[in-house]
C-alpha cells in the first residue's frame, strides 16, 4: 500500500525545486538592480562631464570662487549637482567624484588615473582630486558609488560591509573653447 501511495511526492519534490529556484530568481534581481544602477551612474557623469566640456562648470568654479568658495567646497558643489542625476533610489551619500585634467597636447599618462584608496575607518576615500581644467584640455572624470549589494548569502548583510562593492562611471572628454 505504501508503494502504490503518491499523495506527497508533489510537495516533496516542490521543497526540493523551490529553494534553488527562489535563490536563483532573487539572484537575477540584485544583477539586475546593479545593472540598473551602473546605466544611472553611466548617465549621471555624461550630464556632469557635458557641463565641464561646455564650459559652464569652470564660469561656476571662477564665479564661486569670486565669492570665496574653497576648492573643496566647489568639489562638493558639483558633487552635489552629479546627484541631481542620480535616480532616487541611489543615495547621495554613496556618491564619490574625481575629476582630473591635463593640458592639450600633454601627454596622458600611462598608468591611467591610479588606484582608488579607500578608508574602511571614515568609509571615503583619500586620494581623489577636482581639476576642471581649461580651453582645451583632456578632462577625466568619474563617479564612483559604494553599491550595498552582498556577495552570496551568507556575507555581511549590513549596508556598506568593509569591503563595499564600487561602481564606476567614467568619461573622458576635451573641453571645448569656450568664453
Amino acid at each position: 500500500m505504501l508503494r502504490t501511495d503518491r499523495r506527497g511526492a508533489v510537495i516533496v519534490e516542490f521543497a526540493l525545486v523551490a529553494a534553488p529556484f527562489i535563490a536563483l530568481l532573487l539572484a537575477i534581481l540584485q544583477s539586475s538592480l546593479a545593472y540598473l544602477a551602473q546605466e544611472a551612474l553611466e548617465s549621471a557623469v555624461e550630464v556632469a562631464a557635458r557641463g565641464i566640456v561646455t564650459g559652464q562648470t569652470q564660469a561656476a568654479d571662477l564665479q564661486g570662487l569670486g565669492t570665496g568658495l574653497t576648492k573643496v567646497q566647489l568639489a562638493e558643489r558639483f558633487r552635489s549637482k552629479g546627484c541631481q542625476s542620480l535616480p532616487s533610489f541611489l543615495s547621495c551619500s554613496r556618491l564619490f567624484v574625481d575629476v582630473q585634467s591635463v593640458a592639450a597636447g600633454t601627454t596622458i599618462p600611462t598608468g591611467g588615473m591610479g588606484a582608488l584608496n579607500f578608508d574602511a575607518v571614515t568609509r571615503k576615500f583619500t586620494d581623489l582630486s577636482y581639476d576642471v581644467g581649461s580651453q582645451g584640455s583632456l578632462v577625466t572624470v568619474r563617479f564612483i558609488y559604494l553599491w550595498p549589494m552582498p556577495i552570496a548569502p551568507a556575507a555581511d548583510l549590513s549596508p556598506l560591509s568593509s569591503k563595499p562593492t564600487i561602481l564606476i562611471a567614467t568619461s573622458v572628454s576635451k573641453t571645448e573653447a569656450y568664453l
